[in-house]
């Protein structure tokens, strides 16, 4: 039999984050309780986040610097060399 005790999860969130969420939620015919029980469950499921953790600007700098290499617009071959041009890109993209 599985247990249905309930308990309470009490969690600070920016407001904003929280009004957007809720008409997300509202929009699927659902309410934020529903979604944070489904995103747990999901946890559960996958023993895991549900979801791949990025940094966008780190995969489009190494997308850049590949780009780079692909057309042959290199100047050098070694691996501190790829990391100094990567660093750049980065940089750039931050601004």
């Amino acid at each position: 039999m599985e247990n249905t005790t309930k308990d309470r999860l009490t969690i600070r969130i920016d407001h904003d984050r929280k009004q957007r969420a809720a008409v997300i939620a509202e929009s699927m015919g659902t309410d934020l309780p529903n979604l944070v029980n489904m995103f747990l469950a999901q946890v559960i499921t996958d023993n895991g986040l549900p979801f791949r953790p990025t940094q966008d600007h780190y995969e489009r700098a190494i997308d850049e610097a590949l780009k780079d290499v692909k057309n042959g617009d290199v100047r050098t071959s070694s691996a501190d060399d790829f990391f100094k041009r990567l660093h750049a890109i980065e940089r750039d993209t931050d601004d």
